[in-house]
């Protein structure tokens, strides 16, 4: 599925329209970030009550340092190939890069999604951090409201 139907499921999947409303807000941050990789959809894994799963990172020296990763496949092999002892294909699922990124915002715990665009380079991932996806909102939002013609208390 493209990118801009990705963005319209997601705003049609809200459930009221205020939800809509945000969701459309931020999709063209969401949008520009998915075209920062070569896949529209990725395999994830998820646990057997289908949640996605999240892996938690510890610095090597400091224990105490720690992430909450989803790493993100280009093709269920991959999994495989990383994996191979834990593998259950009936666990692996293909999600919509527009969903996920969405969904790294609704999931506070989660640090980073690290997607692996090559079968030849399973030790290198693109990295996208929540607070990089963040600040790219804030900023998109700040954009617009320097951009209103409204005065300032005008709701």
């Amino acid at each position: 599925m493209n990118l801009d139907r990705q963005i319209r499921v997601l705003i049609d999947d809200a459930p009221d329209l205020e939800s809509q409303m945000s969701v459309a807000a931020i999709a063209p941050v969401l949008q520009q970030v998915a075209m920062t990789l070569p896949l529209t959809e990725y395999h994830l894994c998820q646990s057997l009550a289908g949640e996605w799963e999240i892996s938690t990172l510890r610095h090597l020296q400091q224990a105490d340092l720690e992430i909450q990763v989803i790493y993100a496949f280009a093709k269920i092999e991959d999994i495989a190939t990383v994996n191979r002892e834990k593998f259950r294909p009936e666990l692996v699922v293909k999600v919509p890069i527009v969903q996920l990124l969405f969904q790294m915002l609704a999931t506070p715990e989660l640090d980073r999604l690290i997607f692996f665009n090559n079968s030849q380079l399973l030790d290198r991932g693109q990295e996208i951090y929540r607070s990089q996806l963040l600040e790219l909102i804030a900023e998109n939002f700040r954009s617009i409201e320097s951009q209103s013609s409204l005065p300032p208390d005008v709701c």
